[in-house]
């Protein structure tokens, strides 16, 4: 089978090219440079490919400066309608599109499952409901269409866990802010799996949001990796620092959404790593 993946040079775009070709697929990557092409130039890779996997998006947590958010959008939502577009063009189409957000579509106040309309407005739910919005069209081509609304994603060797580990190892590990703020969470082995149970699953449809069952804080994450690692975590990275190092990023690290994944528990997914404390468990303790 034939899979084709957009944002595959990234952390969760190169884990999941590993994890289809291991398991016996044809990963055709769509970069960047075919971006710069015309539409045509992608509907050709995507030609007979039975999925289509888009995770295309500059990365977030950096300092955003006006031109650094216009990058964030673009890479996001004029990306994706690019993609639409060829997709539009193909003659033996993908029969489902599997295309990335992320839970800061959903306001920091309440508590939130798939079917929830308390979204965001700040600037990351904007582009999330432009991204989301900019798939529209694929309903009108016969394609199925699921959007997976992405938590932190931890490994112990890529993403937001691979850089904390070090200063954390040394004692030096900080609670964000306050701390309180939610800490949406999954662990990389179930991130993958629940790619594969949602594309094999023909029901597949919809939102779905790829995050573990247990809702944490910042604050309990924090010291749960401090106890894990066997290290005090003893200092807080104030607001005022973040936004110093982040400007208006920093909303990432200082809001945090609390987010169920419902349909993944309505279809029976099997959550290897359901808890924070079983994630570092096997992150950590290997």
């Amino acid at each position: 089978m034939k899979i084709c993946l957009t944002g595959g040079t990234g952390f969760l775009g190169s884990r999941i090219g590993l994890f289809f070709k291991e398991n016996g697929f044809e990963v055709v990557n769509i970069s960047r440079q075919d971006f710069k092409g015309s539409p045509k130039t992608i509907a050709d890779k995507i030609e007979g490919a039975n999925m289509l996997i888009n995770l295309a998006g500059a990365p977030i947590l950096k300092k955003w400066t006006s031109s650094y958010k216009k990058t964030i959008r673009d890479s996001r939502v004029e990306t994706t309608k690019l993609l639409v577009e060829a997709i539009g063009l193909a003659k033996n189409k993908p029969s489902i599109v599997l295309s990335s957000s992320a839970v800061g579509i959903y306001d920091d106040v309440y508590e939130h499952d798939e079917f929830s309309d308390r979204l965001g407005d700040d600037f990351l739910a904007s582009v999330c409901k432009d991204w989301e919005s900019a798939l529209a069209p694929l309903t009108s081509m016969n394609v199925k269409l699921a959007v997976m609304r992405i938590g932190v994603v931890l490994d112990a060797k890529q993403g937001a866990l691979a850089k904390m580990l070090p200063s954390f190892k040394m004692g030096l590990g900080a609670v964000v802010g306050d701390g309180l703020q939610s800490f949406p969470c999954i662990h990389i082995n179930d991130f993958l799996s629940a790619i594969w149970y949602i594309l094999k699953n023909p029901e597949s449809n919809g939102v779905y949001n790829l995050v573990a069952p247990d809702m944490v804080s910042n604050q309990y994450f924090s010291k749960k990796l401090g106890e894990k690692l066997n290290r005090p975590v003893l200092f807080k990275a104030s607001k005022f620092m973040m936004k110093m190092v982040f400007g208006d990023g920093a909303s990432v690290l200082l809001k945090g959404q609390k987010v169920k994944p419902q349909r993944l528990l309505d279809l029976n997914f099997p959550f290897q790593f359901p808890t924070v404390d079983a994630m570092l468990d096997d992150l950590v303790r290997k």
